[in-house]
């Protein structure tokens, strides 16, 4: 699925909502056994289990899963090659897996893309986001949000932004607000505060918790429990476009809240530091573009500066891993949840 790069060509989520039923109703899924299973030194997985016989192309969506089922690191087992990545999937899922756990494989054509833990509730992608679709801002209909795609490749990551919800912390700099969901390659369901910047397509995200998590984990695959999961859902939603007000009082504090040259290298550390675990080579870049926002614009840095340069490169900064360009999104997101500013003693970022 192609990444929207604005909100005048992104999707209504009501016909996003028909592309993923189309998705997922094109998807066949089979309950096998670990042992039904044999990866071969061409790349396809061998099946012999009731209903289903064959061998199988591979996704480059279900290698992880793979990976997860033998039990093997993801990176290294996403570096091997073919014959060697057959030798070990077929070794150790005989020794450290269970033969009869029960696993849901998904099929799409002749090509395996998703391999589950069965006994945990399946979370399709259309019933998660119809949930969301039915839990808008009173007034608003799906037809009236747009979808903004950041990840479709195993992952699921997308925001849902509704355009008459918007501010503009600086003159004909617009930012809209919305809810994102993700779903990890375990299932887990994130719901989350999101913002959208117009000028220039970036995104920040807005943790969301329960007290407890801020992700909602696949429960037993038991039907009372689908009910408890998709109650969540709608209590982490709600929650996420109540705080959509709140976000744009603090932007434009941030827009406010200047900044001085010397407080480009206390943040090299700060950066490193909870919530952001940025490496240096990522707050290298945090600094360059910083230095590029700032310079858009009359007047010094502003933490709003710092909150566009880290949005960037969370957003379109695809040579960085996907674990930064998510902490780079979910660090903007932070100066909005808290109340952000440089300590003009110690001149180091707080958030407070």
């Amino acid at each position: 699925m192609a990444i929207i790069r604005t909100l005048h060509e992104a999707p209504t989520l009501d016909h996003f909502l028909r592309e993923i039923q189309q998705y997922e109703e094109s998807t066949r899924r089979f309950k096998v056994s670990a042992y039904d299973l044999k990866l071969y030194a061409d790349g396809t997985l061998g099946v012999r289990a009731k209903g289903l016989y064959g061998r199988f192309a591979v996704s480059s969506k279900a290698i992880p899963s793979l990976a997860r089922l033998a039990k093997i690191p993801v990176p290294s087992f996403q570096e091997c090659d073919l014959r060697l990545r057959s030798v070990l999937f077929n070794y150790l899922v005989r020794q450290k897996v269970l033969g009869k756990e029960p696993l849901s494989l998904s099929l799409r054509g002749q090509e395996a893309v998703k391999i589950q833990n069965c006994n945990l509730l399946f979370a399709p992608r259309y019933e998660v986001l119809d949930t969301i679709s039915k839990t808008t801002p009173k007034g608003m209909q799906p037809e009236d949000l747009k979808v903004i795609t950041y990840d479709w490749n195993g992952e699921f990551d997308v925001s849902i932004i509704a355009p008459a919800l918007s501010c503009e912390p600086r003159k004909d700099d617009i930012v809209a607000f919305g809810v994102n969901v993700s779903q990890s390659r375990d299932g887990a369901v994130q719901v989350q505060a999101t913002a959208f910047r117009l000028s220039c397509s970036n995104g920040a995200v807005n943790r969301i918790c329960d007290g407890r998590h801020h992700r909602i984990r696949r429960p037993v695959n038991r039907p009372e429990r689908q009910r408890d999961f998709l109650r969540r859902i709608v209590l982490f939603t709600e929650e996420a476009w109540g705080q959509w007000s709140h976000q744009a009082e603090e932007l434009a504090r941030l827009n406010n809240s200047l900044m001085e040259q010397d407080d480009f290298s206390a943040l090299r550390s700060r950066l490193r530091q909870a919530p952001f675990f940025l490496s240096l080579r990522v707050v290298k870049q945090v600094l360059e573009r910083l230095e590029i926002e700032a310079s858009q614009h009359q007047g010094g840095p502003t933490l709003y500066d710092l909150w566009n340069a880290m949005t960037f490169l969370g957003t379109h900064q695809r040579r960085l891993s996907r674990t930064y360009r998510t902490r780079l999104r979910f660090g903007a997101g932070e100066f909005t949840r808290h109340e952000s500013r440089v300590c003009s003693a110690c001149r180091q970022l707080v958030l407070s």
